[in-house]
C-alpha cells in the first residue's frame, strides 16, 4: 500500500466531496425524473397500470349494471384500453406539468364522452320503447343520474396517480418554487464540488500522483452512500408493502418508485466501479514508480 500525503486534510476534503457529490446526484435525479412530467407518463404503460385500469372500470361497469340494470357491454361498448390509457396519461401530464410550474392551466380529464352518452341513451330509449315506459320527468332523470354516476367514477379513475388531487391542494405553491430553482442549485452544488476538487489537488499539489487514489473515494464513497439505501429497497421490495386499493394505483406509484430506484442503483453502481478502477490506477502508477526509481537509483550506483 502506497503511503499518502496530506492525509487528514485530505480525508477530511474527501469526505465533505462525497457528501456534496451526493446532493448534486439527487438534485439531477429529481430534474431528470423525479420532476419530469414525461418519465411518469411513461410509467403509466411500463408499469401495466392503463390495464389495471381498463380492468377497473370494466369491473365497476359490471356492479353498476345490476343496480342500474343497463348491461355492462352498453357501458363499455365504447370504452377500450387505449382510449383509457390516453385519458389517463393527459390526466398525469397535465397535472403534473401544473404541479412542477410547467402550465399554469388547470388539470381537467380530457375524454369525450359522447359515443358513451349516446350507447347509453340509446339503449335505455329502446327498452323504454319496447316495454312501453312512460318518458316522464322520472324517465329522463334516470338517463341523466345514470350517466353522471358512471362519468364521475370514470374521471375520478383516471387520476391513475392522484396526481390531479395533488395539483388541487397546497403543494404546488411549493413544488413550483422548488423545481424554477432546482437548475440554480445544481449548478451551485457543482462548483462546491468543482472547488473541493480544486482544494484537493492544491493541498497535494506537489504528489499529483496520489490524485486518481482521492478522486476513487470520492466516487466510492459518494456512490455507495446512494448504493446501500437502494439495493436494500429494491432487493427486499420495500415499495411492494405500500397498501393501495386499486390496483392501477398502486402499479403506477410502485412502478414510479422502483424506476427511480433502478437508475440509481445503475448510475451509483458505475461510479462505484469506475472509483475502484481509480484505486487500482493509483496502486499500479505507484508500483512503476518504485521500479523507475528503484531502476535509475541502480544506474546511479553504477
Amino acid at each position: 500500500m502506497k503511503n499518502l500525503y496530506h492525509y487528514t486534510p485530505m480525508l477530511i476534503l474527501t469526505m465533505l466531496a462525497s457528501v456534496v457529490m451526493v446532493l448534486v446526484q439527487l438534485l439531477v435525479f429529481c430534474n431528470t425524473m423525479v420532476f419530469d412530467t414525461d418519465y411518469y407518463v411513461w410509467t403509466i404503460s411500463d408499469s401495466g397500470s392503463d390495464t389495471a385500469l381498463y380492468n377497473e372500470l370494466n369491473a365497476y361497469f359490471s356492479q353498476l349494471s345490476k343496480a342500474t340494470g343497463v348491461p355492462q357491454e352498453v357501458y363499455t361498448k365504447s370504452l377500450t384500453k387505449e382510449s383509457v390509457s390516453v385519458a389517463a396519461k393527459r390526466l398525469a401530464k397535465m397535472s403534473l406539468d401544473y404541479t412542477f410550474g410547467r402550465s399554469n392551466a388547470k388539470p381537467v380529464v380530457q375524454y369525450d364522452y359522447t359515443q358513451f352518452e349516446k350507447d347509453v341513451t340509446d339503449y335505455i330509449e329502446k327498452y323504454s320503447d319496447a316495454n312501453n315506459i312512460e318518458k316522464d320527468s322520472e324517465y329522463y332523470s334516470f338517463i341523466d343520474n345514470t350517466i353522471y354516476v358512471a362519468e364521475k367514477k370514470m374521471d375520478a379513475t383516471f387520476d391513475i396517480m392522484m396526481t390531479q388531487q395533488l395539483a388541487e391542494s397546497s403543494i404546488p405553491s411549493v413544488t413550483r418554487r422548488l423545481v424554477s430553482s432546482l437548475n440554480i442549485l445544481m449548478g451551485v452544488g457543482i462548483l462546491v464540488l468543482v472547488g473541493l476538487i480544486c482544494l484537493m489537488w492544491y493541498v497535494d499539489r506537489h504528489h499529483p500522483f496520489d490524485m486518481p487514489y482521492w478522486i476513487g473515494c470520492i466516487l466510492m464513497c459518494g456512490s455507495a452512500l446512494l448504493l446501500i439505501p437502494t439495493l436494500y429497497v429494491r432487493f427486499t421490495g420495500y415499495f411492494d408493502g405500500l397498501f393501495m386499493e386499486e390496483e392501477s394505483v398502486y402499479y403506477a406509484i410502485t412502478g414510479a418508485l422502483y424506476g427511480v430506484t433502478n437508475r440509481m442503483i445503475l448510475v451509483n453502481s458505475i461510479m462505484f466501479a469506475l472509483g475502484f478502477v481509480l484505486l487500482i490506477f493509483t496502486q499500479v502508477i505507484h508500483v512503476f514508480r518504485v521500479k523507475d526509481a528503484k531502476a535509475s537509483h541502480d544506474e546511479n550506483d553504477e
